[in-house]
């Protein structure tokens, strides 16, 4: 009857009452539709001819890993051969919470996209999307932990406009697990706020669990299950995300401790704490598959962690009893806590060992600043400072809202210590701030300091801050849910910027502090009142309100492109350009397994066993895929073949080693290697990417000698007689032209010869320069501007010997003949509007080629003409030396005849690329004693058997001696 009268109360309301009352609902639902709309409005651009694309490289793992949970409901792939050739992998950050409800979608959804391969893309198109709407969701009940309604809604709105990371991590087709991330990650911490809310306002003790006061014990203990609930999720959707249990047993630790320094009870976040965290760890052992410590995976580490912050809360809860109990004094149980803390982590180094590896690695390269340089290679890994400034990136991610949020962190860590009526806190508030600058504007006295303990500047800045941090919380008394979301922010900040795509997370933060900021703003102008007030608001109220808006939106919408407009020009990206190539290999090549007849077909969607030594034993007719790793997914899914490497960076340095390589020979040492199976990779697939803009991702990983950059390609700059340097040109290595992805993109395998008549480059000064954005300082050459650094030579020798006898002088182009490649064969080319592209080669056996004929000692020439798909002709040349009989021997890679024997139905490439015509095989010009010009030449047809190894009989020619026609006569 009650709720009969409340529903006929509510229905007789006044309108404005109504509206009081309910005005959240409708607002909330206009930014969420404004979330889905700009994330969704590129959708036609990811479908083109009735082909559904996805945007980036884990994406379509993701959709593999689907498929699979699709095809074998509820199994997850443990482990998968068909990328990370010899070896196999284990997949790590996919196939997990984020992969089910994603199948869960895609059958959800089947009725409107008709189901199948394209239908499971077209769901998948609108994951992030709908998880960005669900993230709004969650923001709006975190804000009101701290926020009047109106300003929970703020939040969820700024967090709509903000253009940064977290906006472009949920655009349509981004279908990676980086939205589930922040989802679950949000969830996780609003429940936690909910569960030490709880445990300090109830006030679960020692007594009543000794006791059984269940009733007591309900409400706080089923808070607490719910928080681990949620924190334990959020390691299903990212295995990473155990870090949140280093944060949360962070400020465990530090609230507990200023709880007993201030005299109040620590069993409340004690029993929150180990509650949580022991669901957590125990629902971490259904998905264990390691039982290593390990993070990408379902290790040990995600149980053993969360188990360890229980029994860390139990014990400190404990220690406090016996504290009180000797009467010790809670002045000195903070140092105890430290001491202890200290004790366990050199414990924790010496008894387990790889778990502080773990711990310590992913500090480092998630939180302190620390991320390797073959980590940094992955653009969301780059810190983001090291491209721009750190003005121009808080504009771009969050306009002045970062600030605003900023602030508002200051303000909740400042406002106990001022308010308080000791003078020496507001001293210690004020000089905190001074002191954790001078980390940046005194680095090198920061970097002395850690060198002498073995720390990085970093994380001798991060650990001042945090002893700061800690020693306000025992100067003055904190709200429990303050200070977890100041822990929170303050952890999220620093993974932020020590990688890029942890911004996604910061965004939520900066939405709560904005909205925050708004909030106390409106209150400092006494604006934070009811709707029905609105008339009593003066002019310089409103002037003020509408100014604070404005400093929050304008930078949103004026600063940067806003994400109406941003989120219209998604696209799939270089996906698209490949897929020739992926469509022509997937159909062209033969099956993995069934290479050169053999009949062992691997099953694409088979269920395998993980090698108890991480190493599959592939089947005879297997083979791998060598390029790049950020193509790897791409291979195994649109190719449905096997990379060597792939975005996990498996294999990365072998294949960096590989591309680089500075002969065939050693490009083969590389591959064989590996394994017994390494020497099996048949394919090589380069863009024209991995040649300009990628190319410095592989020099990162060359570990087979000491390289850097500029040994392969440099910069050249010109400087003004002010001092003013500009970029020119760049200049290539004759390293650079040796190096095998080089060879083989630029020349098809082809012998190159040096300029007829070269160039040669020469610069006057190396000077040492900063990067204004980053800081650093490298070595730059540069030539005056009124010289001309450019000079022209008549042959090769005389360019030759003025850079020998020249210092500061480079010849453009090859210095000297790079040799043919013996082994490798175009057998497709990817041609968009008049440019090559993507090139696919392939390893073969190669034609041996017995020869004579040719006068002693010379040199002797085999060229062939070959056709691409696109009608583009090109030559491949090969130079041998024949002996004192005039006998030379070749191995040539390319077919002139017989490709249609050969295709995938018989275990071999049904090639796109052929000759037109036989092999010219000539010498040098001979002059005779009578002034005749003569050369040896010959025609030699290889055919498809003897490139691919079917026909191991060495095809022959024998050279006649010809007159060269002169074009004299009358």
């Amino acid at each position: 009857m009650s709720t009969r009268d409340d529903l006929a109360a509510e229905l007789d309301a006044e309108p404005v009452e109504l509206l009081r009352r309910w005005y959240h609902v409708p607002a909330l639902l206009g930014v969420f539709a404004f979330m889905f709309w700009t994330r969704i409005r590129s959708y036609d651009n990811f479908v083109r001819d009735g082909e559904v694309y996805l945007t980036g490289n884990d994406a379509w793992y993701h959709y593999r890993e689907t498929s699979y949970i699709l095809e074998n409901y509820p199994g997850t792939m443990a482990f998968d051969p068909w990328t990370g050739f010899p070896f196999g992998t284990t997949a790590g950050a996919f196939g997990t919470l984020w992969d089910h409800m994603m199948a869960v979608l895609v059958v959800l959804a089947s009725p409107i996209t008709g189901g199948g391969d394209a239908g499971t893309l077209q769901a998948m198109l609108f994951m992030t999307p709908i998880f960005s709407v669900f993230t709004g969701v969650v923001v709006y009940f975190l804000a009101r932990r701290f926020l009047d309604r109106f300003f929970a809604v703020s939040a969820v709105a700024i967090l709509a406009l903000l253009p940064g990371r977290f906006f472009r991590m949920g655009l349509v087709g981004f279908s990676d697990h980086h939205m589930g991330e922040v989802f679950f990650q949000t969830l996780a911490v609003l429940a936690f706020l909910t569960a030490f809310a709880v445990a300090v306002k109830e006030k679960p003790i020692w007594e009543l669990v000794v006791d059984r006061d269940w009733t007591a014990l309900k409400r706080p203990a089923l808070y607490a299950v719910g928080a681990g609930v949620a924190l334990g999720l959020y390691m299903w959707t990212w295995q990473p995300g155990v870090l949140m249990v280093g944060f949360t047993g962070i400020f465990v630790a530090v609230k507990m401790t200023s709880d007993v320094y201030h005299g109040d009870s620590p069993e409340p976040i004690a029993f929150a704490a180990a509650i949580a965290m022991a669901v957590a760890g125990a629902m971490q052992l259904i998905p264990l598959e390691d039982l290593s410590f390990g993070v990408s995976g379902y290790s040990l580490t995600q149980i053993v962690l969360p188990l360890g912050v229980a029994l860390g809360a139990v014990f400190l809860a404990l220690l406090a009893r016996q504290w009180e109990a000797r009467e010790l004094g809670a002045d000195r149980y903070p140092a105890a806590v430290a001491g202890l803390i200290v004790v366990s982590a050199i414990g924790l180094s010496f008894v387990l060992p790889s778990l502080w590896s773990t711990i310590v690695g992913n500090i480092t390269g998630r939180l302190a600043f620390g991320a390797s340089a073959t980590a940094q290679t992955i653009g969301e890994a780059q810190p983001p400072l090291a491209q721009r400034s750190f003005a121009e990136f808080i504009r771009a991610q969050y306009g002045l809202v970062f600030v605003l949020a900023f602030a508002v962190i200051c303000y909740i860590l400042v406002r106990p210590l001022v308010g308080s009526d000791e003078t020496n806190h507001t001293l210690y508030a004020i000089a905190a701030f001074p002191i954790v600058g001078s980390v940046y504007v005194i680095t090198p006295l920061y970097e002395f300091i850690g060198g002498l303990v073995g720390l990085t500047w970093q994380l001798v800045g991060l650990a001042i801050a945090t002893a700061l941090f800690v020693g306000a919380t025992l100067l003055a008394k904190y709200d429990t849910e303050e200070l977890y979301f100041v822990v929170w922010a303050g952890f999220i900040t620093s993974m932020a910027f020590t990688q890029t795509r942890f911004n996604y997370y910061l965004a939520v933060v900066v939405a709560v502090g904005g909205a925050y900021f708004f909030q106390l703003s409106m209150s400092a102008i006494d604006l934070n009142r009811p709707l029905t007030d609105v008339e009593t608001i003066k002019g310089w109220q409103a002037i003020a309100a509408v100014s604070v808006i404005v400093v929050i939106v304008a930078p949103l919408v004026m600063l940067t492109t806003p994400v109406w407009a941003a989120g219209a020009g998604g696209g799939p990206g270089p996906v698209t350009v490949w897929d020739d190539s992926l469509e022509w290999m997937s159909e062209e090549t033969p099956e993995p397994g069934e290479l050169e007849g053999n009949d062992n077909a691997m099953e694409y969607y088979g269920t395998y066993d993980r090698p108890a030594d991480g190493d599959f034993e592939y089947p005879e007719g297997a083979y791998g895929v060598q390029s790049w790793w950020d193509y790897g997914h791409w291979i195994t899914v649109r190719g449905e073949r096997i990379p060597n490497a792939n975005p996990f960076q498996q294999n990365a340095g072998e294949a960096a080693n590989y591309l680089l390589a500075p002969s065939e020979e050693q490009a083969a040492e590389v591959l064989e290697r590996q394994s017994t199976e390494g020497g099996q990779t048949r394919y090589v697939m380069i863009d024209w990417q991995m040649l300009q803009g990628k190319f410095s991702a592989p020099v990162t990983f060359y570990s087979d000698s000491e390289v850097e950059r500029d040994d392969f390609r440099w910069a050249l700059y010109s400087e003004s007689q002010e001092g003013r340097i500009s970029f020119e040109t760049q200049l290539e290595t004759q390293r650079f032209y040796e190096s095998q992805m080089v060879r083989l993109f630029r020349y098809y395998g082809s012998a190159v010869e040096p300029d007829a008549q070269p160039s040669v480059v020469t610069w006057d000064n190396v000077r040492e320069v900063e990067n204004q954005r980053t800081g650093e300082r490298s070595e730059v050459r540069t030539f005056r501007e009124e010289s001309q650094p450019v000079e022209s030579f008549d042959n090769v020798t005389a360019a030759r010997e003025f850079v020998n006898e020249t210092s500061n002088a480079q010849i453009v182009g090859p210095s000297e003949r790079v040799e043919a490649l013996e082994h490798y064969r175009l057998v497709y080319d990817t041609n968009v509007r008049g440019q090559s592209l993507v090139r696919t080669f392939e390893r073969v056996p190669g034609a041996s080629v017995e020869g004579s004929g040719a006068g002693a000692n010379q040199e002797v020439r085999a060229t062939v003409e070959l056709e691409k798909p696109s009608g583009e002709t090109f030559r491949y040349t090969q130079f041998a030396r024949a002996d004192g009989n005039g006998e030379f021997e070749l191995h040539l890679p390319y077919s002139t005849t017989g490709y249609d024997e050969f295709g995938p139905e018989n275990g071999y490439t049904n090639t796109s690329v052929e000759a037109t015509g036989p092999y010219q095989v000539t010498t040098g010009a001979q002059v005779s004693g009578d002034f005749n010009i003569t050369r040896n030449t010959g025609e030699l047809e290889i055919t498809e058997a003897q490139v691919v190894g079917a026909d191991d009989t060495p095809a022959t020619v024998e050279l006649e001696e010809s007159a060269v026609e002169t074009g004299g006569g009358n």
